[in-house]
């Protein structure tokens, strides 16, 4: 299995995180997955995944952000 894909969005500002996951998951293959590493609960992400059919789930980090774990299939 490939090694995730990661974007820190961690000090970007909006909307620049949700862009760059457009893009990667614009190319996700199949079992693929995509992390985000994020300070808020990115709630406009949670759905264009669940419109679009994509697993997910989010962990909350030691350093109170959230790592969004995002796989294609």
């Amino acid at each position: 299995m490939p090694e995730p894909r990661v974007i820190d969005g961690r000090d970007m500002e909006p909307p620049e995180p949700l862009q760059r996951a457009l893009v990667e998951l614009a190319t996700l293959a199949f079992g693929e997955e995509l992390v985000m590493l994020l300070n808020c609960e990115p709630l406009p992400l949670y759905a264009i995944l669940d419109r679009s059919g994509y697993r997910y789930r989010t962990e909350r980090r030691a350093d109170g952000s959230n790592e969004v774990h995002i796989q294609n299939g």
